[in-house]
C-alpha cells in the first residue's frame, strides 16, 4: 500500500492527498508518479486529484500540483 503525497507550491512542504494505492509490484519506498507511471496512464483517482485545488494546511491558501515529479508514492508501513 502507497500513501500519494504532492510537494506543495504555497508552503514548500509535502502534504498527503489522502489517497491510497495497492500497486501489484510493490518494491520501493518512495517515488514520483514520472518514475513510477512513466509512459502508462495515471490511476484515475490520481488523475482526478490533480485537476483539483486542494487547501494548504500550513497556509490555509489553494493550490494544485499538475507536475507528475512533485507528485510521490510512498510506501505505507505494515
Amino acid at each position: 500500500m502507497y500513501s500519494v503525497y504532492f510537494f506543495c507550491d504555497e508552503c514548500s512542504q509535502p502534504h498527503p492527498f489522502g489517497v491510497g494505492l495497492n500497486l501489484p509490484d510493490p518494491n520501493f519506498d518512495r517515488k514520483t508518479l514520472n518514475d513510477v507511471y512513466s509512459g502508462r496512464d495515471l490511476p484515475p483517482e490520481i488523475a482526478l486529484l490533480q485537476n483539483n485545488y486542494t487547501n494548504c494546511p500550513n497556509t490555509g491558501k489553494m493550490t494544485i500540483q499538475r507536475d507528475n515529479n512533485q507528485v510521490f508514492l510512498v510506501a505505507v508501513a505494515e
